[in-house]
């Protein structure tokens, strides 16, 4: 691997700034190339991710866009502008063989003292208990190593975002999807369950503002449930300066940055955002509402001055499950994929 910085010429961003500013980026600059450290930076910090019992079955497969060009029929309908805009895609999984050597992962902690004999660790005591499989139901086994997993991938989005990338998790329950067992030879023990994109964001790096999020009161408690956890405005301003309270969306100017995205890449203009953006209505006690609906002059203006992509890049427009079966059709997928 070349070109590879060193440690002082790497600008990274602090925790707190990287968690404030993480955003599901769905806007790659499609050219722009992620250099090759900066992904296995990434998968590093997947792997140092805390994993219970020391089951490490977290795994990924990098695969990149420009040598795979179609990789974004794999994709949800939601996420197949994005697949196809990002350089990288990585593949995770999580491995439920790991279990069949659970007992020497955990014997491994103990041989280097990160586990002790107060805490109840002894050798023959986890020989008996593990692997666990034989203990519990794989509808638990699967619960956890789904946790481990996601602990991973938070370790690989952060990172990204400390190193000024976008990423973005995306489904694959699309019509459209090919067979990805076979197609990245996932062994029976594999179990998939997203596709990250890795890119360079052509959207601000904000994304428009930090997300929609219900009110703290209704998420965290104290004591029980019904008594929230005490808010300290206080905190709520060292968190702000500190850059992990960030302003929520919609910020000025975000309806204009995704349409002009959208023209940019070549998409007509049926898929221009056509409703009024506005504040997040989570904490409403009414519920959900439909948007208001923008006159054609309001949305034409809010692309105006868009320019086609300077290399030339166009987005194939998104194929929703609607009419999948007109897609399968035209692209010979079968119903083994």
């Amino acid at each position: 691997m070349s070109n590879i910085p060193s440690a002082s010429e790497v600008s990274v961003m602090d925790t707190f700034s990287a968690i404030g500013t993480r955003r599901s980026i769905r806007w790659y600059e499609p050219n722009q190339p992620v250099e090759k450290w900066k992904v296995q930076a990434i998968l590093e910090a997947a792997r140092l991710a805390p994993s219970a019992g020391n089951f490490n079955g977290q795994r990924a497969i990098v695969v990149y866009r420009d040598e795979d060009p179609d990789v974004w029929e794999f994709i949800s309908d939601w996420s197949q502008i994005t697949t196809q805009m990002a350089p990288v895609l990585v593949f995770w999984c999580y491995d439920m063989a790991n279990y069949d050597t659970q007992g020497q992962s955990i014997h491994d902690l103990m041989r280097t003292g990160a586990l002790d004999k107060a805490h109840g660790w002894e050798y023959d005591r986890v020989s008996n208990l593990f692997p666990l499989p034989g203990l519990l139901p794989d509808a638990i086994l699967h619960r956890l190593a789904a946790i481990d997993l996601g602990n991973a991938i938070e370790n690989a989005i952060l990172t990204a975002t400390a190193l000024g990338l976008g990423t973005c998790l995306n489904g694959a329950s699309g019509g459209a999807r090919r067979n990805t067992k076979a197609k990245f030879a996932l062994p029976n023990t594999y179990v998939f369950s997203w596709l990250m994109t890795i890119g360079y964001p052509a959207e601000d790096i904000q994304g428009g503002g930090a997300r929609c999020r219900p009110p703290f009161e209704t998420m965290f408690f104290e004591k029980r449930v019904g008594n929230p956890f005490p808010r300290d405005p206080e905190v709520i301003s060292l968190l702000e300066d500190l850059n992990m309270l960030q302003p929520a969306g919609p910020l000025p100017g975000r309806l204009e940055e995704i349409n002009r995205l959208t023209k940019r890449f070549g998409l007509g203009d049926e898929w221009l955002t056509d409703w009024e953006l506005e504040e997040s209505q989570l904490g409403e006690v009414a519920g959900d509402k439909k948007f208001n609906s923008l006159g054609s002059d309001v949305v034409q203006a809010s692309a105006a001055g868009a320019s086609a992509d300077p290399s030339g890049f166009t987005l194939k427009p998104t194929v929703k499950r609607e009419r999948i079966q007109e897609y399968r059709k035209e692209k010979g997928i079968g119903d083994a994929d």
